[in-house]
């Protein structure tokens, strides 16, 4: 992993400066309620009074919201500006910090994979640093957006809050006046007030996207659900008309519940089309993490995506926390034994992508689900399960030798993620813990203790 770490930052850095990230120059986020990111990694999540950080701000202050401020206006805002040049100049924003932490830790960053990715597809770093103006003005051409439009969704994901899911809110007004532990209160705050579910519905935001269509390589849909949400299927019906359908790419984080006969015929006209679906565990547990998911509906989806035409690559998109780590041994035994055709086969810059198991990425909020939370006990426990495993996938599993040695996305990204949960010990969040689950339990008449046998003892 080292290896490859190391390669791609000589390639950025070669190219570019070290701590430079393709994205500010490219790339367009928002959150659920309107709001412009610097991506989903700089703001991974809206929750508590810090959810401000990572947000695009106005030259009032104010976070540019798209109800609002124009896509265009917040491009080459003084504070995207800014973020240009600190990269220009070598430093690292302080909305990145987190990339460089994943980095350090030996984790495979958004930042790094990103730019990589991007260099591969003919994008040249050297190129955009030389047409960006000395004051961080870059040109009004977007390449890639990641569009959150609304938090419509038919789920309500146990890490979740109303911020990412409308299903949360009725649960959100039993749950959150019973909070007494000060950061789980924190983090589930939630202003319904403010909150802004039709900035979606803005016509000037969509003109000034139909503009950037000729210009656009990717466009990534997210949530809440994203396939319940009508002016995603009209933006891509859009670029469809327009003829521009092959050469953009659609990417998907979706729960899969929606997926439909429709749908995939939409998805053939364009040059590339990934789905990643979000499964944290198999049957009970995923029933209970991503509440309330039929589990038959889940997997009987994924089995139709797996047998699409070739340009729609399916693959599985795994949150580790608390809920999960313990089990995910025998929910990859799940994923090898199913025998997928091509579910988590992509091959991007030589190595498949999750190792050819899942994708994977670690759960920060909320903190209380964190893996970092467990006692040493437990984390001891943890590490043997992945050793057994580690056996178990050597003699049953078609991994080729790239998967234990070099692949940044096989073994060693597990074993990243098992030093992570090592490097910092938070029990002083196991009160929170216990405290949410418990009550959130008792409003939707379900049992954490009965689903994850392995947790009552924090419970």
């Amino acid at each position: 992993m080292k290896q490859f770490l190391n390669q791609w930052q000589e390639t950025i850095t070669e190219n570019a400066t070290p701590t430079f990230c393709v994205l500010p120059w490219i790339h367009m986020a928002t959150r659920p309620n309107g709001d412009m990111r610097l991506c989903c990694s700089a703001n991974a999540s809206g929750a508590g009074t810090d959810h401000t950080v990572g947000l695009v701000k106005m030259e009032n202050g104010q976070p540019a919201n798209f109800a609002t401020t124009t896509p265009l206006d917040a491009w080459n805002s003084d504070y995207m500006k800014s973020v240009r040049r600190t990269m220009m100049d070598g430093n690292i924003p302080s909305s990145c910090t987190k990339c460089f932490d994943e980095e350090n830790k030996g984790v495979v960053s958004k930042r790094m994979w990103e730019t990589t990715s991007w260099m591969d597809r003919g994008i040249k770093p050297s190129e955009m640093l030389n047409d960006t103006h000395l004051d961080g003005t870059y040109k009004n051409e977007l390449k890639y957006l990641d569009l959150r439009l609304g938090h419509t969704c038919n789920v309500k994901c146990v890490m979740c809050s109303p911020h990412d899911s409308s299903k949360w809110v009725a649960d959100w007004k039993v749950l959150a006046p019973q909070l007494e532990d000060p950061e789980v209160k924190r983090q589930m705050q939630w202003d319904k007030e403010s909150f802004n579910n039709k900035w979606h519905e803005n016509e000037i935001f969509w003109d000034q996207l139909y503009k950037q269509i000729p210009f656009l390589e990717e466009v990534y849909f997210a949530g809440g659900e994203p396939l319940m949400i009508k002016e995603h299927k009209k933006f891509i019906e859009e670029i469809v008309r327009s003829g521009h359908n092959t050469h953009i790419r659609l990417r998907y984080n979706t729960n899969g519940i929606l997926v439909d006969e429709e749908l995939i015929e939409l998805w053939k006209h364009f040059a590339l089309v990934k789905v990643g679906v979000s499964i944290d565990a198999h049957t009970d547990r995923n029933n209970y993490i991503r509440y309330p998911t039929h589990w038959e509906t889940v997997e009987r989806n994924l089995h139709m995506l797996d047998n699409t035409p070739d340009n729609i690559r399916p693959s599985i998109a795994t949150a580790i926390q608390m809920f999960n780590i313990k089990h995910l041994p025998d929910f990859i035994h799940w994923k090898v034994t199913s025998n997928f055709r091509k579910v988590n086969t992509e091959v991007v810059k030589n190595v498949q992508v999750g190792g050819g198991l899942v994708n994977m990425h670690l759960l920060y909020i909320p903190t209380f689900l964190n893996i970092q939370n467990f006692p040493n006990d437990d984390k001891a426990e943890i590490r043997d399960k992945f050793m057994q495993f580690k056996g178990w996938l050597q003699d049953h599993a078609n991994l080729d030798e790239t998967f234990w040695q070099s692949n940044p996305y096989g073994w060693n990204r597990w074993e990243a993620m098992l030093n992570y949960m090592d490097s910092d010990s938070h029990v002083e969040r196991l009160p929170g813990f216990k405290e949410y689950v418990t009550k959130l339990d008792a409003i939707r008449g379900i049992s954490a203790k009965a689903v994850f046998p392995e947790l009552a003892h924090l419970l």
